[in-house]
């Protein structure tokens, strides 16, 4: 009884997004929590937010998403609702730890959300019966889920260290072309790369394309995208971008508001050994795009061996890496499995 209960209650929230969403249904907490994220935050535009929300509610919290995803966990017993699971959530895109606060909430366990000063205003809202905190000092908790870059994850492995728990770093998604993409493709793929100012870590920050390929179909396409939701900001990102490379005499390819960088002949080794290119190793600032070009799927393979352990996502299908069902693990690491097996 608990699980329908949670499906239906979710169910019904995904369809009250998606009437807020179109006008249909007043939701006056939900406005202000987008107006003052924006004023918080200048990559949460309110388009970007309302194109998370869409997200959510489409690819997470319909109803048969939620039975097709719950269906192979045992129901939570009477023990789960005593356990709190510590929850710290990240800020580079909005609502980015929804999954993991619903993903303790199927388990039967109390999530202790520990909110970004980036994302602080919208989870409260689909969330309310949630305690949600500034700090994790002093936490009591069962089981932790964290995401965030690097130091944030030593920090938690050092002060958490006998709790079961999931610790994301840093890692990137990638996506591979072939040279045979069409418009509409290429235009998916822009999304893939440039949704959120690319700062999930679904964003697409690596393109892998065949040895000699013209990139000017995706520079037109992610030059679209970025002239049509990136506003003033990607333009300033932009000028900075451009003046740094420019002056560190470092080559590069400009769609206009959009600069792809070839990492290959960056590093010592990496023209010959493709498996020497690794894109975390390097920088790579807001409104930058790597490319590495292959000269077989055995190069392809060899690349995706090498970063294995840095890879988020690889995107064949252009125009998903945005849109993530509840079966798409953050590091690939099932926190539900671990929580109903606590």
């Amino acid at each position: 009884m608990r699980r329908i209960e949670f499906t239906e209650r979710h169910a019904a929230l995904g369809k009250r997004i998606e009437e807020w969403l179109a006008g249909a249904g007043k939701w006056p907490e939900l406005d202000a929590a987008v107006e003052m994220s924006a004023r918080d935050n200048v990559f949460f535009t309110p388009w970007m937010q309302r194109r998370a929300l869409g997200a959510l509610a489409e690819g997470m919290l319909r109803e048969e998403v939620l039975r097709n995803w719950l269906e192979q966990y045992p129901e939570p017993g009477p023990a789960a609702s005593g356990k709190v699971c510590g929850v710290v959530a990240a800020g580079n895109i909005p609502a980015v730890a929804f999954h993991d606060i619903l993903t303790v909430l199927a388990a039967g366990w109390r999530p202790l959300v520990k909110l970004s000063s980036k994302d602080r205003h919208l989870l409260p809202v689909l969330f309310p019966g949630v305690e949600f905190c500034s700090s994790a000092d002093g936490w009591r908790a069962d089981a932790l889920l964290t995401m965030g870059g690097d130091a944030a994850a030593a920090y938690f492995e050092t002060h958490f260290p006998d709790i079961p728990k999931i610790i994301r770093s840093s890692r990137f998604s990638m996506a591979v072309l072939t040279g045979s993409e069409n418009r509409s493709a290429l235009e998916a793929l822009a999304e893939d790369m440039l949704l959120y100012y690319g700062l999930g870590c679904r964003s697409v920050t690596c393109l892998l394309v065949p040895q000699g390929h013209d990139l000017s179909g995706t520079m037109t396409a992610a030059e679209a995208f970025a002239r049509g939701h990136w506003g003033r900001l990607g333009q300033d990102n932009h000028r900075k971008n451009r003046a740094v490379l420019t002056l560190s005499g470092e080559e590069f390819l400009d769609s206009g508001s959009v600069i792809f960088r070839n990492l290959r002949p960056l590093i010592p080794g990496a023209p010959e050994d493709i498996s020497l290119c690794r894109p975390l190793d390097m920088s790579l600032h807001t409104g930058e795009v790597w490319y590495v070009e292959y000269r077989s799927e055995n190069e392809v393979e060899k690349f995706i061996e090498a970063n294995v352990n840095r890879i988020q996502k690889i995107i064949r299908n252009f125009g998903s890496a945005q849109s993530p069902s509840p079966k798409d693990w953050p590091d690939g690491a099932d926190a539900l499995d671990m929580l109903t097996r606590l």
